[in-house]
């Protein structure tokens, strides 16, 4: 069966303006959501958002990655196994196995309610990269922050509706957006704020978004229906952002530059000068008209996943500290998995069909029969470190905006291991605002992306978490200050490590026809649904990839 590919286009998902969107319906936002969300007994022990003990406000080390078991494991499969008696024979038959309880995983499970699927997830809590957590009733993301808009009737706005999410999703609108530039709040940077002399520069950057936006836009993979033809996408995504750029604009103010340089970091842990123009554009141009936060950023959709797919699925159908050994598919409708569960137990079940949520760095190794030219392109895949810092305040104060890039008037160089960057942070996300700033505590969500090779071995030393803590926690004040926050009231700090978070969307991967061999199903039985399937390290990339494996498998079903 040819394998189909449905495109992860942003732009799809977005209206064209606040008036449309509030004209799907949307009422007035209320406390419902929020109260739901954090009565007691709303968390499983390993669902995504966890509860934080009110002496726990701030971490001794990082949270986020569980790193010991799987490096232990994965680097010698066969010999654990071996070790361990061998595989045993399937002890359980199911129709679906999931591997991962990520967003992706979490979404493909949802898709296939109707076959009872099994999620096995190796961590002691869902939600991969999409995990929150909640300090005496503030709920805050540890991971992923925001979505694009969806479009009326879309299966994004169908799922959203679904899982009772849709009405509380908050908009930032373009025009609300603000930066701090050199330590002072500032709207209108399309406009020319920080540099009224040359406002015309940045206009006309803008105008050039919009104008992808609506006529020209990159989708990700292309498609024969996409605004622009196979070959203008493949020139993009064979060229750099920076290139793109300069070959677009000539000389670019250097205020954009760095705004550019910081929102690269942020969302691609990478640099203009290395990241694909395609992957780059279809991010800020899908971003013009606005974004959606819900409490808890992304982390209360896979919140809402989780608990419906508890209630839909039959009894001990979601596993936590399920660590999977072995994928093989014997046939092309059986595939047998093998994993240790959480008290260190072998068992295989033989399920009709297999999605394999998990990275392809993790899949390289546990599942069998990937063709060589398929591993190879793995082995080319580039993952790199991340992370979060949650800073608690006492009180609530108000959010003057939801992200914030930090900006200082001057592109900050592409880092390498030997040149490490400079600045503390690039962003940060008021944790509060989705929820209206009604909250006994008040939350910056502050990124750190690491966008270089090398930075993630030196995250797992004994003293990388004060050692970043303290780096954040230098700029913090001022950046408290910025946005009139009282920063004596700090709390604490809760540090978040994600050591293989992004795959690096580097040029000329998708144009290759790598990213979709890398992908490609093994015998109708085992099929691949993560964001590093195209390397777009979006919420709608892992929408589309477990919808894409989803309806494979009901083809064949």
């Amino acid at each position: 069966m040819k394998t189909e590919i449905i495109g992860t286009d942003r732009r799809d998902f977005l209206k064209l303006s606040a008036f449309t969107f509030f004209s799907l319906g949307v009422p007035k936002r209320s406390d419902k959501f929020l109260k739901q969300f954090i009565a007691k007994n709303k968390y499983n022990s390993f669902s995504p958002i966890q509860a934080v003990a009110k002496n726990n406000f701030s971490s001794i080390d990082f949270n986020g990655d569980n790193i010991n078991r799987p490096h232990d494991v994965l680097w010698n499969v066969d010999g654990y196994l071996q070790k361990k008696g061998g595989i045993p024979l399937p002890s359980e038959k199911r129709k679906l196995v999931v591997i991962g309880g990520g967003m992706s995983g979490l979404i493909s499970a949802y898709k296939l309610q109707n076959l009872d699927p099994l999620i096995l997830e190796q961590d002691v809590y869902f939600g991969g990269n999409s995990k929150g957590e909640d300090y005496e009733q503030s709920i805050f993301s540890i991971g992923a922050a925001y979505i694009t808009i969806p479009d009326k009737n879309s299966g994004i706005e169908l799922m959203l509706k679904d899982l009772g999410l849709f009405n509380e999703l908050k908009k930032e609108e373009d025009e609300d957006v603000k930066v701090s530039f050199q330590s002072k709040l500032m709207k209108d940077f399309w406009l020319g704020a920080s540099d009224p002399t040359h406002a015309e520069d940045f206009i006309k950057v803008d105008k050039e978004l919009r104008r992808i936006y609506e006529n020209a836009f990159p989708d990700i993979p292309w498609k024969p229906d996409s605004a622009i033809t196979e070959s203008e996408f493949n020139r993009l995504d064979s060229m750099s952002f920076e290139k793109w750029l300069t070959a677009t604009f000539g000389v670019v103010h250097p205020h954009i530059m760095e705004y550019f340089q910081l929102y690269c970091w942020s969302s691609f842990n990478a640099s203009i000068d290395e990241l694909s123009a395609a992957q780059a554009l279809n991010f800020v141009a899908s971003e013009v008209d606005g974004v959606l936060a819900l409490p808890g950023g992304n982390a209360a959709i896979t919140q809402r996943l989780f608990e419906r797919l508890l209630a839909s699925t039959s009894k001990n159908s979601l596993r936590a500290g399920a660590m999977v050994l072995r994928v093989e598919a014997k046939s092309e409708n059986e595939v047998w998995i093998t994993y240790e569960d959480a008290a260190g137990l072998i068992k295989t079940i033989s399920a009709d069909f297999c999605i394999v949520a998990s990275p392809k760095f993790v899949a390289k190794f546990i599942v069998k029969g990937i063709p060589e030219n398929q591993t190879a392109i793995i082995d080319q895949m580039n993952y790199r470190g991340y992370l979060v810092c949650n800073a608690i305040y006492k009180g609530a104060f108000e959010s003057p905006a939801y992200d914030v890039y930090c900006m200082e008037g001057s592109m900050p160089t592409s880092p390498s291991a030997m040149k490490p960057p400079k600045r503390a942070f690039s962003d940060v996300c008021l944790g509060s605002w989705a929820v209206d700033d009604k909250t006994n505590y008040g939350v910056l969500t502050v990124y750190k992306a690491l966008p270089y090779d090398g930075a993630r071995q030196f995250l797992f030393n004994p003293g990388a978490h004060d050692k970043h803590k303290n780096l954040i926690l230098a700029e913090l004040s001022n950046f408290a200050k910025t946005c009139g926050i009282d920063h004596s009231k700090l709390k604490g700090v809760r540090m978040t490590r994600w050591g293989h978070s992004i795959p690096v969307a580097g040029t000329g991967m998708i144009s290759s026809g790598k990213l979709a061999l890398m992908s490609k199903p093994i015998m109708n039985s085992i099929f691949f649904a993560n964001q590093d399937n195209w390397a777009n390290p979006a919420f709608e990339c892992a929408y589309e990839v477990a919808d894409t494996a989803s309806e494979l498998i009901r083809k064949i079903i």
